[in-house]
């Protein structure tokens, strides 16, 4: 059987400012926040909307059968607990809004791995009621599904609670049995046993009281030798996550920095590369046409008679002479180095195109090339962020085995102890 240690916490909520809550607490907000909701708060005129915070399995509200409509309506109810902490009618603060006034209790824990959802919400209903009934309180209970940070097996409830009974006038005298430092432990004990009792009871009705069993005593109540261990706190465990996300982001940065570098560099050489390969198809283009304008400037140097149209005498005469028989030719051969020069400009305008398309080629095949390494560095970042968070659930059940082992570990010395 696995024996589970009963996870729960009770703690008030006080609108005294602290570092961790630096403008006070509010039960609008933190109701807000725990039911996934918007609430509007009336004392501080602030709007509260945590609908798109998502995680919310189940909520709901246990008011006295006697109570006004209202109670069960989630903003009017903490509210009506905020408007009504107040200082008495006479002094200099006479009617102004307590500075440190409780406006709620929080209950907070968990549930066994081993529990249905239809279990958890019955339990949930169950625990909600019983604070209903004894203390004539208020309860607002809202099932939250594991942090995407933490173990995926914590399911757990959020159960506020009025710091003042509910009549059918409202809310009304303070629940003073909690804030005594003789009779709090009391309580908070009384409940742990109420709420052990009710898991259990769930268990067994789903037919797992064999498998897995809560215990809410003490090692020391139950005569374990086992030591507690503190629990890390909230403020612990978002310590050691700022300081991981810390060492993430001055890697990431450290190879961004890395990778601009280089990607600068490999800009630098291709448009080196890419501007020594113009100039060179510029001399080219240059030689060949100084080669061709001096071949055509020799031609015309050793044939230096221009053709001039000629009348019928005049062509009859260079026919004789023969004259017109070279004119023809020379014209034919200038035609033909003007072919050529036409020719080549092609080629050459040709060829400027083709080096272009290729160099723009390889810049783009560059830039993509730049961004999929940028996208395997976001991967590499989210990978690390997954690594850690494994990490972290790994070594939560590490802890969990390593109390279990010392737990049988006693329970066969105690057996050991009975048969002796």
């Amino acid at each position: 059987m696995r024996i589970v240690e009963l996870t729960a916490h009770v703690q008030i909520l006080k609108r005294t400012q602290t570092l961790e809550s630096p403008t006070g607490q509010s039960a609008t907000a933190a109701a807000a926040y725990r039911a996934c909701t918007m609430i509007a708060c009336e004392r501080t005129g602030l709007v509260h909307d945590y609908r798109r915070k998502g995680g919310l399995v189940a909520a709901g509200v246990a008011a006295p059968t006697d109570a006004p409509a209202w109670a069960t309506d989630r903003a009017r109810l903490w509210n009506a607990a905020e408007m009504r902490e107040r200082n008495k009618d006479r002094g200099p603060n006479a009617r102004a809004f307590k500075a440190n006034a409780v406006v709620a209790r929080e209950f907070l824990y968990g549930f066994p791995a081993e529990l249905s959802p239809e279990g958890r919400l019955n339990v949930a209903q169950t625990v909600a009621r019983h604070m209903v009934t004894r203390y004539g309180v208020v309860a607002d209970y809202a099932i939250h599904e594991p942090g995407k940070d933490g173990d995926q097996r914590n399911f757990h409830c959020h159960m506020m609670v009025t710091s003042r009974r509910m009549t059918p006038d409202g809310l009304t005298v303070k629940t003073r049995e909690w804030d005594a430092h003789a009779n709090g432990p009391r309580h908070v004990k009384a409940w742990r046993a109420y709420l052990a009792k009710t898991l259990n009871d769930a268990l067994a009705a789903e037919g797992k009281a064999g498998r897995v069993f809560v215990e809410h005593r003490s090692f020391k109540d139950r005569g374990s030798s086992q030591k507690p261990t503190r629990h890390q706190g909230k403020a612990k465990t978002n310590g050691a996550r700022k300081a991981r996300k810390v060492e993430r982001e001055a890697w990431r940065a450290k190879e961004q920095a890395a990778m601009a570098t280089r990607h600068e560099q490999e800009q630098h050489c291709l448009n080196a590369r890419q501007r020594a390969e113009e100039g060179a198809q510029l001399r080219d283009t240059a030689e060949q046409q100084a080669t061709t304008a001096k071949a055509l400037d020799a031609l015309l140097a050793r044939n230096p008679e221009p053709v001039k149209p000629a009348g019928l005498a005049a062509r009859i005469a260079d026919r004789l002479t023969g004259r017109s028989s070279r004119a023809v030719e020379l014209a034919e051969r200038i035609r033909a180095h003007e072919a050529r020069i036409a020719e080549m400009k092609a080629e050459i305008v040709a060829e400027r195109q083709a080096l272009a398309v290729e160099q723009r080629r390889e810049a783009k095949a560059q830039a993509e090339r730049h961004r999929a390494e940028a996208e395997g560095l976001e991967k590499a970042v989210a990978a690390r962020v997954a690594f850690d968070r494994a990490a972290e659930v790994q070594a939560r059940r590490d802890e969990v085995r390593h109390h279990e082992r010392d737990r049988e570990h006693d329970q066969e010395r105690a057996r050991d102890d009975g048969r002796g």
